[in-house]
């Protein structure tokens, strides 16, 4: 989670609602959005001096505008660019596979059956994210635009990380990589079904 709030906080400064929503939203297949744990990351990255925050009053209303650090940056940096583990990946959910067969046999296709009626049901989600992303990508380019031309600490940071100063090619680099990881899990969870639908197929 701590890693996920910081490049969110490496794009623009957020409210704790506003990484909640974030997270929600876009997030939901990598991390809970419960607003214990995001305030637990952000505590621990405050302690960290990675994240610091301003306060100003909205409605009556005091509030917290959350921003990534030079510490904070180089953090996030140092680990974006460490090659992904993708060996390193954990299910525990995978442990009722191995362990299915000593269920009753009566349960198995069942068992089997609501695993990918699940999946495809998350998978439907995801590919509505997907269109939504691919319909709105304009508009959110021309946004970010406008947020680092109103915000030159941002828009400096941007630059210095990404070591360029062509903001449409690095808002379509980010989008591009946060799009493919999206493509990711939906190819994932494509072979998930068939694999599942195979595995019923071999039991009979």
């Amino acid at each position: 989670m701590d890693k996920l709030i910081l490049g969110l906080l490496m794009i623009q400064r957020l409210t704790v609602y506003e990484i909640r929503a974030a997270v929600k939203k876009n997030f939901w297949s990598i991390c809970s959005d419960s607003m214990g744990s995001i305030q637990a990351a952000i505590k621990k990255l405050l302690a960290a001096g990675m994240i610091e925050f301003s306060e100003y009053v909205e409605k009556s209303v005091n509030k917290k505008r959350y921003f990534i650090t030079e510490k904070g940056r180089k953090e996030f940096l140092s680990w974006v660019q460490t090659p992904a583990d993708m060996t390193s990946a954990t299910n525990m959910e995978l442990g009722k596979l191995l362990f299915m067969g000593l269920a009753p046999a009566e349960k198995h296709g069942e068992l089997i059956d609501q695993i990918i009626a699940d999946t495809e049901k998350e998978l439907k989600l995801h590919l509505e994210l997907q269109a939504r992303l691919n319909e709105n990508l304009p508009a959110a380019q021309e946004l970010f635009k406008a947020y680092w031309q109103q915000d030159p600490e941002y828009h400096k940071g941007i630059q210095d990380a990404m070591q360029s100063t062509n903001d449409s090619e690095n808002i379509n680099n980010m989008a591009f990589y946060q799009l493919m990881a999206l493509q990711y899990g939906i190819d994932s969870m494509k072979f998930d079904i068939e694999w599942f639908k195979k595995l019923k197929e071999r039991r009979k």
